[in-house]
């Protein structure tokens, strides 16, 4: 009886131990001192097409990994803010490592290196499965920034838009299935301030309620949070909100897989999203691959499918081809 007495102690008091822990890792932030910078980084690329016509080599691969020593008081949050990563491709880059604390000395893979997805080379480009925005500028040159996108079940509709309505200090009519959702204690209408889920800056999607916007709980970016809406860093929609004119084309796309090509080889990423299976991954890098023509180990690649984290660049694998048969003559008695 004791020894039972003694086992219920024990539970109860880690179970309340348990639930404080993932009580503080739900509601930590991170470091609010930090003077965050934006995303400003501009990436040149070429395009295939150039090697067809001897000018330089193709390159649609922008971006460099590198490697990040953590501090003591760095959180995986924090260094994906710091180097304009979202928090799932930072958590995703280094399994392992705690995200709460990483701890002093600890490496920790930066994976800022991303292929460009199969579109248009023009205004904004929103490629909904890497949670990643793509932002073209004259002369064949390239900005990049991670979102925070919808939940599964509520996901921005792709297609081809414009943006409109750009405003400063946003209030948020909130929509009835919102305040259906989060029942009466939800207002109406949000003005400007702390409170307020679009942040300091609004950028619609024409024909629709769907915007690009800032935040107020930026460790949101890199996440599936949204009811549809495109959620970037405060200091990234700033930096952004200043470079885009109204009647922006916008493109919303649902691409798994991409391929590029970088120093004369080809690589891919996949991007489940949850949703995509590796037989629809594999359908879409055949695809890809055949419009570059590009000579590829189909066997091999799906092998390497299997056990493939999500961003990870990896490089296509080429077909072997075998060596041609010896001159029989050579060994043949005149």
């Amino acid at each position: 009886m004791e020894r039972g007495k003694a086992r219920d102690k024990f539970m109860r008091k880690w179970f309340w131990c348990v639930l404080l822990v993932y009580g503080i890792a739900a509601f930590a932030t991170p470091s609010m001192g930090e003077p965050w910078e934006p995303a400003t980084a501009v990436f040149e690329y070429r395009e295939p097409a150039d090697d067809e016509t001897g000018k330089s080599p193709a390159s649609t691969i922008i971006g460099n990994r590198r490697m990040y020593i953590a501090e003591h008081k760095d959180t995986l949050l924090d260094v994906a803010r710091r180097n304009h990563l979202g928090y799932t491709e930072l958590m995703l880059a280094n399994p392992g490592v705690d995200p709460w604390l990483p701890g002093k000395g600890t490496p920790v893979a930066i994976p800022s290196q991303w292929i460009l997805p199969d579109a248009p080379r023009e205004g904004i480009v929103l490629n909904i499965p890497e949670m990643r925005l793509y932002y073209y500028l004259p002369d064949s040159t390239v900005m990049t920034f991670p979102l925070g996108v919808g939940v599964e079940g509520q996901h921005t509709p792709a297609g081809k838009y414009r943006i409109r309505q750009k405003r400063e200090n946003p209030t948020w009519y909130v929509p009835v299935s919102i305040q259906k959702e989060r029942g009466p204690d939800q207002p109406k209408v949000v003005p400007p301030g702390p409170d307020n889920p679009l942040g300091k800056y609004w950028m619609r999607l024409d024909h629709t309620s769907y915007g690009i916007h800032g935040t107020n709980h930026p460790w949101a970016i890199g996440r599936r949070v949204t009811h549809g809406c495109i959620r970037l860093y405060p200091e990234d929609i700033a930096y952004l909100y200043s470079m885009v004119p109204e009647g922006t084309p916008a493109r919303v796309l649902y691409q798994h897989a991409k391929v590029g090509v970088m120093n004369g080889k080809a690589y891919f990423q996949v991007y489940r999203y949850g949703r995509a299976t590796d037989s629809e991954l594999m359908a879409i890098l055949i695809g890809r691959i055949a419009k570059l023509k590009l000579d590829v180990d189909l066997r091999k690649l799906r092998e390497l499918l299997l056990d493939l984290p999500d961003g990870a660049m990896t490089p296509l694998p080429p077909r072997e081809t075998k060596p041609l048969m010896a001159d029989t003559a050579a060994g043949t008695a005149s």
